[in-house]
C-alpha cells in the first residue's frame, strides 16, 4: 500500500511582549481582531511551504527544486493612544473604541495595527518621548498621534509634526468639520491636526430651581443666584478670562505685548465685588481648581448654577435629575465660550507611510463611528454630520450653537502677564479689595 504525505501550510504568529507600564497594544489576530497587549509587539510572519506526495516527486526533474515562497510581512500602523482620552472604566465607550479598532484590522487585513497608550504629558509621555526617541530610534516612534493644542504647537514648532495641508485628502482636512473647528488644528494657517474630540466650557442649572437662567451679570445680581466656578484655577480662570474677553478685553496689543483693557477689567471686578457684598461669591471659591470639585454642591442642591466643561457635565448629570446646559453668565448675557479638544496628528517622516495613515485616519473619522465613540465617551465630535447623529439631541443642538461663538485663546496669552494680573485681580476682589484698587494693582503692571 502506497504512503501518503500531507500537503498543509504552515504560518506561525511570535508575538513579544513588552514592558507592562508603557502602555498597551493592540494587534489583530487572526480573526482581524484586536488584542491589547502590555506593549506594541512586531508580528513574525514566517515562510509558507507545501509538501509533495511521492508520486508527485516522482514526476519532478531531478534537477528540480522545492520552490518556498515568502509571505510578505503585514505592513504596520503604530499609533499612541493618550489615556485621557481612553475610557478604562466606561464600559461603553471601551467596547465602541475597541470595536472599532477591531473593525479596521477586519476591513485592512494587509496591515497590523499596533495601539500604545501613553499619557500626554509627563515622564514617559507622548510628546516627552516623541522628543527624546526621534533622535536615537525613529523606529519606535508612532505614524499618528492624538494632542491637545498646546502640545501640537509646542511639537509643531520642534519639528517633530508632519504638516497635513499637501498630502492630507480634502474631506479629512476640512469639508465636514463644524464652524470653526479647523483653527483648533491650524497654527499661521498651517493645518498640523486633524480635529477630533472637542470640550467646551459652560455653566448647568438645576432647572426646578431656575426655571430661566440667569446668563448676564445683572441676572446673577437681580435674582441673588450663587454660582461655582473655578476661581482658584492656575494660571487664570476660565470662566473669569472669557467674561473679560465678552467684556470687549485683550490679553495682548497690536505689537503681541501683554496688556489689560482699563474698562472691561473694572466692569467684571464690579460684578465680583458686588457679589461679595451680596454673600454670593467670596473667598471660598478660591479652593476649586477644577469643576468636579464642588460637583457634589451641585448634587445636593447647595449651588443650583456651576460652570463645567462638556466631559464634566455629560459625565456626572445623572447624579442631578434634569440638569440642563447653559452658557456662563457674561457682562450682557451674550453667549462665549472656550475651545479645545483632541487633535489627530502625523509624526512619521516616512512619506511612503502616509498611505495607511490616512486609511487609519479616514477609519476613526467615519461619520457613524465618531459620533457613537464621542457620545459614549461624552466629548463633542468635530464633524457636523456626527454631531447630528447623536441620540442627545437637546445638548447636541446646544453645543452646535455655542461653538459658534467660540474663542480660540492662544496657550502663550492664557499664561502671559496680563491673564496672571487678571487672576490676582480676582483674587483680591474676593478677599475684600476694592474692584478699583484691584484694577487699579493689576493695570499699574504694564504702564
Amino acid at each position: 500500500m502506497s504512503r501518503q504525505i500531507v500537503t498543509f501550510t504552515a504560518l506561525a504568529t511570535l508575538l513579544a511582549i513588552g514592558i507592562a507600564a508603557c502602555g498597551a497594544s493592540l494587534l489583530p489576530s487572526a480573526q482581524g481582531t484586536a488584542t491589547v497587549t502590555a506593549a506594541p509587539s512586531p508580528t513574525v510572519v514566517l515562510t509558507s511551504f507545501t509538501l509533495e506526495t511521492e508520486a508527485q516527486r516522482a514526476l519532478r526533474p531531478a534537477s528540480a527544486s522545492i520552490q518556498i515562497t515568502p509571505t510578505p510581512a503585514p505592513e504596520v500602523v503604530r499609533v499612541w493612544w493618550p489615556d485621557e482620552l481612553y475610557p478604562q472604566n466606561d464600559e461603553l465607550a471601551l467596547e465602541t473604541l475597541q470595536a472599532q479598532w477591531d473593525g479596521f484590522a477586519e476591513a485592512y487585513p494587509m496591515l497590523t495595527l499596533e495601539v500604545r497608550r501613553k499619557r500626554s504629558s509627563g515622564l514617559g509621555g507622548i510628546l516627552p518621548t516623541l522628543r527624546t526617541a526621534e533622535p536615537v530610534a525613529p523606529g519606535v516612534l508612532p505614524d499618528l498621534t492624538l494632542m491637545r493644542r498646546a502640545d501640537m504647537i509646542t511639537a509643531a514648532n520642534e519639528g517633530l509634526l508632519v504638516p497635513l495641508d499637501d498630502w492630507l485628502p480634502a474631506d479629512l482636512a476640512d469639508n465636514n468639520l463644524l464652524p470653526g473647528v479647523r483653527s483648533l488644528g491650524e497654527i499661521n494657517g498651517v493645518l498640523y491636526g486633524v480635529p477630533y474630540a472637542l470640550n467646551v466650557v459652560h455653566a448647568a442649572y438645576r432647572p426646578a430651581a431656575l426655571s430661566v437662567p440667569p446668563t448676564s451679570f445683572e441676572e446673577i445680581l437681580t435674582t441673588r443666584t450663587p454660582y461655582l466656578f473655578p476661581a482658584g484655577a492656575i494660571p487664570v480662570s476660565w470662566t473669569l478670562l472669557l467674561q473679560y474677553r465678552a467684556a470687549g478685553g485683550r490679553l495682548v496689543d497690536e505689537t503681541g505685548t501683554a496688556t489689560l483693557d482699563a474698562q472691561p477689567l473694572l466692569d467684571v471686578l464690579e460684578f465680583y465685588a458686588q457679589g461679595v457684598q451680596a454673600g454670593l461669591f467670596g473667598p471660598a471659591l478660591l479652593q476649586y481648581v477644577r469643576y468636579e470639585d464642588y460637583w457634589n454642591q451641585f448634587v445636593a442642591a447647595a449651588s443650583n448654577l456651576v460652570a463645567v466643561d462638556t466631559f464634566t457635565f455629560l459625565g456626572r448629570r445623572d447624579s442631578v435629575p434634569n440638569a440642563r446646559p447653559v452658557s456662563i453668565p457674561t457682562p450682557d448675557g451674550t453667549p462665549i465660550t472656550a475651545l479645545d479638544g483632541w487633535m489627530w496628528v502625523v509624526t512619521t517622516q516616512d512619506p511612503e507611510r502616509y498611505q495607511r495613515v490616512s486609511a487609519f485616519l479616514a477609519w476613526m473619522m467615519r461619520v457613524g463611528q465618531q459620533s457613537l465613540f464621542t457620545e459614549a465617551f461624552g466629548m463633542l465630535p468635530s464633524q457636523t454630520r456626527a454631531l447630528r447623529l447623536w441620540d442627545d439631541q437637546e445638548y447636541a443642538e446646544f453645543a452646535q450653537d455655542l461653538l459658534a461663538t467660540a474663542t480660540l485663546v492662544p496657550e502663550a496669552q492664557r499664561n502671559n502677564n496680563a491673564s496672571l494680573a487678571l487672576q490676582e485681580a480676582l483674587v483680591a476682589v474676593l478677599e475684600g479689595t476694592a474692584p478699583d484698587t484691584a484694577a487699579d494693582d493689576a493695570l499699574a503692571r504694564f504702564e
